[in-house]
């Protein structure tokens, strides 16, 4: 995957002085946001990088005929700058322009440099080989070998997983469960379609969408789990989610 820069710091100019009842300390601030754009960047560095290594897992055909993405990775990170903005702007359970709201936003933003960094590093060890590998366009080479794990379902997965625990904790607290319930199952269809298309596109095998989608669910839990505790006590809904496995959705809608 190719990915614009841009998408990392779309929040940054999010104003830190929220209706809250602890302040944001800009120090502290600064090193996260720093740290995540360190990693998005290292990401990126190795997303141009070859495979350290070209090889085919499970004996699959690897003489497929190319296709151009159904949707393209400007079309989904779009999807998490939009989902990011309405996760920090959108009021919800807690008001408006709360500060639980401005640390969920930049946990997606942390979640997608990081899973991004993970799927690099997965795609760079394990060098499998596409589906349409023989016929892949030449100007592209370098990403012919990295099928293993599908980075637009992973990142698809960690729209999916980051919003939909903030919808449940902070949309469904009023004993109404049925506009998260809807957010989930169709986002939950969104996401397969997503992986759908890496597979018909012949980008992925089937094997390489589970695992991006395995992948960008958990990244996404864990760190929703940690900005979820800087969350002052006073806004938290108290229904902190703590499944083990994360729920399965996205917003990436292809526009």
């Amino acid at each position: 995957m190719r990915h614009s820069p841009y998408i990392l710091i779309l929040l940054a100019g999010i104003t830190i002085n929220l209706s809250a009842s602890e302040p944001i300390r800009f120090f502290p601030e600064l090193a996260e946001w720093s740290a995540a754009g360190l990693v998005f960047y290292t990401a990126r560095w190795l997303d141009h990088e070859p495979a350290w290594g070209e090889r085919n897992i499970g004996n699959k055909t690897t003489d497929q005929l190319f296709h151009e993405n159904t949707v393209s990775s400007s079309q989904l990170y779009g999807a998490a700058g939009i989902t990011a903005l309405g996760i920090g702007l959108i009021p919800n359970s807690d008001g408006w322009l709360k500060v639980s709201a401005y640390h969920h936003s930049k946990g997606l933003m942390q979640t997608l440099a990081f899973t991004y960094l993970v799927t690099n590093i997965t795609k760079n060890i394990i060098g499998r080989r596409r589906p349409s590998f023989a016929n892949y366009p030449a100007n592209d080479r370098i990403d012919a070998g990295k099928s293993f794990p599908s980075g637009h379902t992973s990142i698809s997965f960690t729209i999916a997983t980051y919003s939909s625990l903030y919808a449940r904790d902070y949309f469904g607290d009023s004993g109404n469960k049925t506009g998260p319930l809807i957010y989930t199952t169709a986002s939950h269809l969104l996401a397969a379609y997503v992986g759908y298309t890496r597979i018909i596109d012949n980008r992925h095998f089937l094997s390489d969408v589970i695992a991006g989608g395995l992948l960008g669910s958990g990244v996404a839990w864990l760190v929703y789990e940690y900005q979820q505790r800087n969350v002052p006590s006073a806004e938290s809904s108290n229904e902190v989610s703590r499944s083990l496995v994360p729920i399965f959705m996205t917003v990436s809608i292809p526009f």
